[in-house]
């Protein structure tokens, strides 16, 4: 999931300096979602749900670096993300999926 968030917040593959961050801030998004009542089949580290991933960006956003002046916007459209996911139904989504070992492969 690290190089799908980074491509979304235009870092490229190849800067690793915010990588241990950008981990850190994805397990905190998970663990938020997981609190939240995000069903558990959403959170599955082995599929790369779009509205997860969604999600799990928008908290980086939210947190990575030191400019906090969109904070707040990127918090309230996870927060909003989050709680659509938590109405989610399995058979809604379930073909939505990328497989984990497809993740490198999505911008080719």
């Amino acid at each position: 999931m690290l190089q799908e968030v980074k491509m979304r917040c235009g870092i490229p593959p190849e800067i690793t300096v915010y990588d241990e961050e950008i981990e850190m801030y994805i397990k905190d998004a998970m663990e938020d979602m997981r609190a939240s009542g995000v069903p558990e089949w959403l959170l599955d580290t082995g599929k790369l749900h779009p509205q997860t991933q969604t999600a799990v960006t928008l908290y980086v956003k939210a947190y990575l670096g030191n400019d906090r002046t969109d904070t707040d916007k990127y918090l309230d459209l996870y927060r909003k993300r989050v709680f659509r996911l938590t109405l989610e139904d399995e058979k809604d989504v379930e073909s939505e999926y990328i497989p984990s070992d497809q993740e490198g492969n999505r911008a080719e």
